[in-house]
């Protein structure tokens, strides 16, 4: 049998919309014994075919700001481009980070209290590494959209979105005890209450009471399962649109017809030149024309440029890293 095959796609489609699903949920809906559903998941899971299950956060609503960096290397060593890398995966401020292709060699997207830490931290990566840098773009977050991956599931035309806000919250804080919770969380979000309890010494009550008011309060938007996309046959490029106008209506229209292209799984709006940021998952490069082409030909009064790159390889994923989690207000 194929790996991954139909029903392993269909697995991933499932958890990529809610990755909390329980496994016998997803065996019921695809018609199948929970003993094969569940073996078919491990097996993604020790074939690296999964690259995690994450939890959904929007510190924004806690204060915290976003940034996408770009950069630009060098001509650096092999070594020195690894000692680089392997700095950035320890990063205690890093949402997302991986090796991009085109112009740019390295993306990463920041959480930081305020636009003065996040200089704090700019310094800092310029200091340590400013000699390996030839060129560096910083583009602020307004907000973000994360799209389920429909394609993975030609049956479900239902498509999930979760929207980041990242606008701060008057009064919105989180404790301690919240505080752990989201660690656990971010490391794993299929992790058992039952395991929560025994690991954190707390009640499963109060624990399924925290994460239920994190989510009411939008701090926790959702869970999500990502695959690695070489892994299942498909490949990923981020695009940057220059609008030529701020045309609200018509801006919103773009942000409506991304959600209802299939390939499109993330949207930002950024605060600088290139307005719009989007990510699309095709199957070939011939795929991924069509649907840029598509894009640009139905927004041409609004679209005056773009930018686009294929991303390499994924090295951090989480949405409220271990700085952000630290400096949160109790």
């Amino acid at each position: 049998m194929a790996f991954p095959n139909a029903i392993d796609l269909k697995i991933l489609s499932f958890l990529d919309k809610d990755a909390r699903m329980p496994i016998n949920k997803i065996a019921a809906s695809l018609g199948v014994s929970r003993q094969l559903a569940n073996l078919r998941l491990q097996r993604m899971e020790t074939e690296g075919v999964i690259l995690g299950h994450f939890t959904i956060f929007d510190s924004g609503v806690l204060g915290f700001n976003w940034y996408r960096v770009l950069i630009r290397l060098l001509n650096v060593s092999k070594a020195d481009r690894q000692n680089f890398i392997d700095f950035l995966k320890k990063h205690p401020d890093i949402i997302w980070f991986g090796e991009v292709g085109g112009r740019w060699d390295i993306a990463v997207n920041f959480a930081c209290q305020g636009n003065g830490a996040f200089n704090t931290v700019y310094e800092g990566l310029s200091e340590k590494f400013g000699g390996f840098v030839e060129e560096i773009q910083i583009l602020p977050y307004v907000d973000l959209f994360d799209h389920s991956r429909s394609y993975l599931n030609p049956e479900d035309a239902l498509r999930k979105s979760f929207f980041h806000r990242l606008s701060p919250v008057a009064g919105l804080v989180i404790d301690d005890l919240d505080k752990k919770i989201i660690k656990k969380l971010s490391l794993n979000a299929r992790i058992s209450y039952s395991q929560l309890e025994k690991d954190l010494e707390v009640s499963r009550l109060t624990i399924k009471s925290r994460i239920d008011k994190m989510i009411k309060e939008k701090i926790i938007l959702g869970f999500r399962t990502f695959p690695r996309l070489d892994k299942i046959g498909y490949q990923s490029h981020m695009i940057f649109l220059e609008i030529n106008k701020l045309n609200k209506e018509r801006e919103t229209e773009l942000y409506y017809y991304l959600k209802m292209i299939k390939q499109v799984t993330f949207v930002v709006k950024h605060l600088q030149s290139w307005r719009v940021g989007l990510e699309i998952e095709t199957k070939n490069e011939r795929e991924f024309q069509e649907v840029l082409l598509d894009i640009r030909s139905h927004f041409s009064d609004l679209i005056s440029d773009y930018d686009s790159f294929p991303l390499l390889q994924d090295y951090a994923v989480n949405y409220f890293p271990k700085g952000a989690l630290e400096g949160a207000e109790k």
